[in-house]
């Protein structure tokens, strides 16, 4: 039987097996350590030797170079190890295989800049591939190649595809693309612009209101009747309102999507309130006067006549006064719209007939809303009299006035051209709805001074507003309402744009004062009326459309985020 082994022996036993297990360990570490030295030197030395190969574009002295740095970088993986060779040859295939195509030939070698990618330590290669600075512009180009003159390639676009100053999609379009402001998030991106205004309207045709004679000594029963060969129009009898309208327009926008291809936009605008006026007055000389067409004279047939405002001719009345009038309109217009992406491009091309070849990009959208016009304009005409013969003191007061308002569907076409910074933005569109059309005229007169009556004494009617039309018409019209809008801008940075532009709009079946007022009267109206009335009840009412349009140049400025 065997000695039992002593705790010595056991001792020395167990500290040989720990020295051991320490030895081996150290080994397999100096091993790993060598084997990521030797591997990160592989990776220096293929970055020292990379040299970017270029399909079907290299000339004869660039072939020679990129095949001596390729010997020279097989000559160098040789002398290190087996392990770094197979890393070499296997970065010089990578570079073979996904060699980058040169766009123009005649870009020179410093237009694209290449850099490497590193890969992890297990692919033990190295991937060169092109960067293209996201500051630098097609137009920035050296030497105004790739997108300027003379050159019609291009290398992709100064924004993304489509994107047009408009932004650029950053995520994949998909399922999960629709971004609804409401239920989901705030949209992030969106626009507001706000634009002067320097319009023209379709001028308001009025009838004669005001006349004089050009002869003091003329007849009372001739004095400022229209066909009289001494009668002069000082106000009426044409168009007014012609002058340029200032006014202002505000337009914003959201994106709903990040892709940008659905949006939510809205605007307002108005230009007037703009007035003509017109006032006289006279003691006599110059006469005054209103004329009128008399259907119930007292001798004889209808016939052109006037009330004298202020004469002192020949005659049985002495009178003198002022009259005024004032024209006045104010257009307004308001409604939104979703606008959806319908196409996009992107490529080089020249704007016009002229110009070098420049890189562009193009948007089209359609438009589909609701549109709000509103046209409220009025003619108002007052006298003031004082009579000699008969005594007395008048004010005789008429008002016409007429509101329009456009309740529609909007159909649009939306289309952009972005190059460099510059900007060209049309839009067409056509609203198809109904026009509440609304008519009011009023008159007054008050009498005052009579020796025969006691105080003063208010009637109805004035002169061309009587009781046979005084009262509020209102009646709805199909209309339509084309628009035609035109924007050069420049934009000064990404969020800022500045832009000038022109519009045209058009509408159909609206009412303006001066088509209400008829000049046909029968004086046994005038205050005070005949009671029963004799002859026939003039001036009376119908409705009578034209058709409206305004236009102008308009000038803004517009922020995008």
């Amino acid at each position: 039987m065997k000695p039992m082994p002593s705790v010595r022996q056991l001792s020395f036993f167990v500290a040989t097996l720990m020295l051991g297990t320490l030895l081996a360990t150290d080994a397999d570490a100096q091993t790993t350590s060598s084997s990521q030295r030797t591997l990160r030197k592989n990776e220096r030395t293929a970055r020292a030797n990379w040299q970017p190969v270029r399909k079907s574009n290299l000339t004869d002295a660039d072939a020679g170079f990129v095949s001596a740095s390729k010997s020279a970088s097989q000559t160098t993986a040789k002398k290190t190890s087996p392990a770094a060779s197979n890393s070499a040859v296997r970065q010089a295939s990578h570079v073979q295989q996904t060699g980058h195509e040169v766009i123009d030939p005649s870009y020179p070698p410093h237009s694209i800049i290449e850099e490497p990618i590193i890969h992890g330590p297990s692919d033990g290669y190295v991937e060169l591939e092109p960067f293209h600075g996201g500051s630098v512009a097609c137009d920035a180009m050296p030497g105004g190649v790739g997108c300027g003159c003379g050159s019609m390639s291009c290398d992709g676009g100064c924004d993304s595809m489509g994107s047009c100053g408009y932004g650029a999609c950053e995520e994949p379009c998909g399922a999960n693309g629709w971004r609804p402001c409401v239920t989901l998030c705030v949209p992030q991106d969106g626009w507001v612009s706000f634009e002067y205004l320097s319009w023209w309207q379709d001028g308001m045709s009025l009838p004669p209101l005001v006349t004089t004679s050009t002869d003091a000594n003329v007849a009372q029963a001739q004095a400022g009747v229209l066909g009289q060969s001494t009668t002069r129009i000082l106000f009426g009898g044409d168009e007014v309102l012609t002058d340029q309208f200032d006014g202002g327009r505000l337009r914003m926008g959201l994106w709903l999507d990040r892709c940008h291809t659905w949006a939510i936009a809205g605007e307002y605008f108005k230009i007037g309130s703009e007035s003509e006026s017109f006032f006289a007055n006279s003691n006599g000389d110059p006469v005054l006067a209103r004329p009128f067409f008399n259907v119930n004279p007292t001798t004889g047939s209808a016939r052109e006549d006037s009330e004298l405002v202020a004469f002192g001719g020949t005659g049985n009345v002495r009178v003198s006064g002022s009259v005024s009038a004032v024209a006045e309109s104010e257009l307004l217009g308001a409604g939104f719209h979703f606008r959806n992406l319908r196409a996009s491009n992107e490529g080089c091309n020249t704007w016009g007939l002229f110009g070098c070849p420049q890189q562009f990009c193009s948007r089209t959208e359609a438009l589909i809303g609701y549109r709000h016009l509103q046209l409220t304009e009025g003619v108002v005409i007052q006298e003031r009299l004082t009579g000699i013969n008969p005594v007395g003191n008048f004010d005789i007061n008429d008002s016409f006035r007429t509101r329009n308002q456009f309740n529609g569907v909007d159909l649009g076409w939306f289309y952009t051209q972005n190059r460099g910074n510059w900007t060209l933005d049309s839009t067409i569109r056509l609203a198809l709805g109904t026009t509440h059309q609304t008519v009011s005229i009023n008159g007054q007169t008050t009498i005052s001074g009579d020796p025969t009556a006691a105080g003063s004494q208010t009637y109805q009617g004035g002169l061309l507003a009587q009781a046979s039309n005084i009262g509020t018409y209102k009646r709805d019209e199909f209309a339509v309402v084309p628009e035609f809008d035109i924007n050069l801008g420049y934009r000064l940075n990404k969020n800022w744009r500045v832009m000038v532009g022109y519009t045209f709009l058009y509408w159909s079946n609206v009412v303006r004062p001066g088509e209400q007022i008829s000049r046909d009267l029968n004086p046994s109206q005038l205050a005070p009326a005949e009671d029963p009335l004799t002859g026939a009840a003039r001036p009376g009412f119908a409705f009578d459309s034209v058709d409206y349009w305004a236009q102008g140049i308009n000038a803004g400025l517009e922020y995008r985020w």
